[in-house]
């Protein structure tokens, strides 16, 4: 007999223990039972039956309660947690009304744990593989099913929230209807047949419930054809507090940029545009030095003859934080190069001065002499020098790496070092990184831009704007075979071989995935990684063929000019990523030494949460209580921040139109408001998918808004992949809601016809603060 409890148990008679084996979803049905709830008969089993014995006790129990159709629930551990509710994720199974029917449910239960769209779902949180256990429930026959939650999810300020469908509740859960609602102010409208006293009914036990566990709670539960109440199922409302302390959060952003920048103000990622995610303190604090005065970026500018950050405070910096991103503020930008001058920095399709009628003045005609002089200084420095800067910029990097020791052997030597030495070594190592080795980057930035403008400007006269633009970028993404090419080709040969792996980690151990954010690790610290091969891989176009093309669309006077400036932009583009290379170097040394006095603090990964001066202030056996408090503060802005994703460049003026509700939008540009499923915003381009296995998520960008009827489970790998998600059909409950929230993803539901309301390709804003999507202009 104690064998068979150890497999399977009736959840009226299981003990707390057993209770507390036997996973979210079921331990709380239990608890609920053996304290008087109206919870539907049960049992669970906890392991997987491997044959008729195995069964047998499941059975037998079904048989003396009366042979009723049943429903199977995956009850997974960890499953219906206030962290990760695995909303949908694994497999619910009705209306079983034979023993062949329970068994093969039962089976297809217990291996819903290794679905793809569940180790989708765990590895997006950092999860391991939870156990499973499956619960086997009398399955009621619903009047009427919905959700009781005791605070609303999208309005935790407010009351409770109950959502109602006719019938199953798998179909308001799937979101294949759009519920009824009630709260305190009363009905959306009201069911066919419904009774007044039914709400007050699933109210008074909601809040049973959420007495009983003491924290909010949502519930699922159904009236049967009598009008019976049942508690079908309960968990913590996930990340209770995230909707109201996200909305708090991004407000009180919105307030600090409003009140320090005007509308105007412009702002532009391209600088960052490898960086994924939001930068952690340490990270952002780097890069932050390095675009301030007399640092790399300032330095470089003044060494070709721009004018340069001038006299500004001490603490200013080009570079922005903009809800946690790192932006350049273009309106700071403008007068570095040639000071206050009649030209203004135009941000479309990529940073560029362009003449302004409307900044000259009389003061600005009295400087146009000297202006002239700094723009043809410029000009001819970049023109009749740059291959020359370019090597001196490479050889100073290289000079800077050697000098500076073995990039690899830090890592080690580092450790056994005192605190306060390896402090001083971070110091002169970020301020090697910020003033000196970044400035050969910059430099080789500023000439690549300038010859690639020239080289639009070039064949624009032949060609026309946009497909002079289209071409260069096509020859540019063809013709090249730098360093950065070779690593990629030899990170993907090393899956079945460690030698290669050894040989890879000598040249480029240094470098790693996201390596702009100090947080993450570089490939020396990580295993061989097993790469699947590219299918369906379109050749890429032979670059001599391309440039023929090219060149035969343009003057011939013309040409053998465009020919020498695009070798000299494929030489620069090549030099700069050998330089990159060794830039990495240091910046990976960097992370070590914050690594290793992590190691003295026991700190952790959290170190790249404090700035660089927190860093240097660390004294040994301080007491870090007050600085982990800081740091979690910064870990939950940073992650109520996440919910917004802005584009490359875009002004303060525009993100105003979208954060507030403005119903006078031009048709140009219409305002679509429905129900907020998850907070946050977010610009992207819709993708419209009918079926998620039709999909090849290799070949998605990164910048797709989810569009759709309605989701299931299996669509939690797009959501990986997406901005946002707008849906067709969903309440609170649904899967794509929960999901939503607890990516992180603004998400807005019930948008009628979905699918053919917006196109694909267009650019749209997701507002999910205010439940409203607006199309771009």
């Amino acid at each position: 007999m104690e064998t068979e409890l150890s497999a399977f148990q009736d959840i009226r008679n299981a003990t707390a223990s057993e209770i507390k084996l036997m996973g979210g979803k079921a331990a709380t049905l239990a608890h609920l039972l053996q304290k008087g709830f109206p919870v539907p008969p049960g049992s669970v089993v906890f392991h997987e039956p491997q044959g008729a014995d195995d069964f047998a006790p499941l059975l037998r129990w079904w048989k003396e309660m009366g042979s009723y159709p049943v429903a199977a629930r995956s009850s997974a551990s960890g499953e219906d947690s206030g962290d990760f509710s695995y909303a949908g994720q694994f497999v619910t199974l009705l209306h079983l009304q034979t023993a062949e029917e329970l068994q093969s449910a039962v089976k297809t239960c217990f291996q819903a744990v290794h679905r793809t769209a569940s180790k989708a779902y765990a590895s997006h949180f950092e999860q391991p593989q939870i156990p499973m256990h499956v619960l086997v429930q009398r399955m009621i026959d619903s009047q009427y099913s919905g959700v009781f939650f005791s605070v609303d999810p999208r309005n935790p300020e407010g009351s409770w929230l109950v959502e109602v469908v006719e019938g199953q509740g798998e179909q308001l859960v799937s979101g294949q209807v759009t519920p009824y609602r009630f709260d305190d102010k009363g009905p959306s409208a009201l069911p066919k047949n419904w009774r007044s006293e039914y709400l007050q009914t699933i109210a008074q036990w909601g809040l049973k419930v959420e007495k009983e566990f003491g924290y909010k709670v949502d519930m699922e539960w159904a009236i049967d054809q009598e009008g019976h109440f049942w508690i079908l199922q309960s968990r913590p409302i996930t990340a209770m507090a995230a909707p109201s302390n996200n909305r708090k959060i991004l407000d009180q952003e919105w307030q600090r940029l409003s009140k320090q920048h005007s509308l105007d103000t412009t702002w532009d990622g391209h600088t960052f545009a490898e960086w994924t995610g939001l930068p952690t303190e340490l990270t952002f604090d780097l890069w932050q030095r390095t675009f301030a005065e007399n640092q790399a970026y300032d330095l470089a500018l003044k060494s070709i003859g721009y004018e340069g950050l001038g006299n500004r405070s001490e603490k200013f910096s080009l570079l922005d934080r903009v809800y946690g991103r790192a932006y350049l503020n273009l309106n700071s930008l403008e007068p570095v190069y040639f000071g206050k001058s009649p030209y203004k920095l135009v941000p479309h399709p990529r940073p560029h001065l362009e003449f302004a009628w409307s900044k000259l003045s009389l003061p600005i005609l009295a400087r146009a002499p000297y202006g002239i002089f700094k723009m043809v200084t410029v000009a001819w420095n970049i023109q009749t020098g740059r291959r020359e800067l370019a090597k001196k910029v490479l050889a100073s990097t290289r000079s800077i790496s050697q000098a500076n020791q073995d990039a690899f052997s830090l890592k080690a030597e580092c450790q056994a070092e005192s605190l306060e030495s390896q402090q001083q070594k971070l110091k002169s190592l970020c301020d090697l990184f910020s003033s000196t080795a970044m400035q050969g980057t910059f430099l080789l930035t500023l000439l690549i831009e300038s010859t690639t403008q020239g080289l639009m400007a070039l064949i624009a006269k032949d060609l026309g704007k946009e497909e002079a633009e289209s071409s260069l970028q096509l020859l540019t993404g063809t013709s090249l075979q730098t360093l950065a090419s070779e690593m990629n080709q030899e990170l993907k040969a090393v899956a079945d071989c460690d030698d290669k792996w050894n040989s890879f980690l000598s040249r480029y151990g240094h470098r790693g995935v996201g390596e702009l954010e100090l947080s993450h690790p570089r490939w020396i610290e990580t295993q061989r990684p097993q790469y699947k091969p590219s299918v369906n891989k379109a050749p890429a176009p032979k670059t001599n063929a391309l440039l023929d093309e090219v060149l035969q669309k343009i003057s011939s006077l013309r040409r053998p000019v465009f020919k020498q400036e695009f070798q000299e932009l494929q030489k620069l583009l090549q030099i700069r990523e050998e330089n990159k290379m060794e830039v990495m170097k240091p910046y990976a040394q960097i992370r070590w030494l914050a690594l290793a006095i992590a190691a003295k603090m026991n700190l952790g990964n959290d170190i790249f949460w404090l700035n660089l001066n927190e860093i240097l202030s660390l004294q040994p056996d301080q007491d870090i209580s007050e600085l982990q408090a800081l740091i979690q503060k910064r870990k939950q802005l940073t992650k109520a921040l996440k919910a917004v994703d802005l584009p490359m460049t875009f002004s303060l003026g525009e993100l105003k139109k979208v954060l507030t509700e403005d119903a006078s939008a031009s048709s140009s540009a219409p305002l679509v408001k429905d129900v907020s499923l998850s907070s946050g915003i977010a610009s992207g381009v819709v993708h419209i998918v009918n079926n998620p296995e039709d999909e090849d998520l290799d070949s998605w960008p990164d910048n797709y808004v989810l569009v759709a009827e309605a989701t299931d489970p299996g669509w939690t790998p797009l959501f990986e992949r997406a901005k946002g998600i707008i849906v067709a059909r969903g309440g609170v409950l649904s899967h794509c809601a929960i999901v939503a929230r607890e990516m992180g993803l603004p998400a807005v539901g019930e948008v009628r016809g979905a699918s053919h309301l917006f196109k694909e390709g267009e650019r749209v804003w997701i507002d999910g603060n205010h439940g409203t999507i607006r199309r771009s202009n």
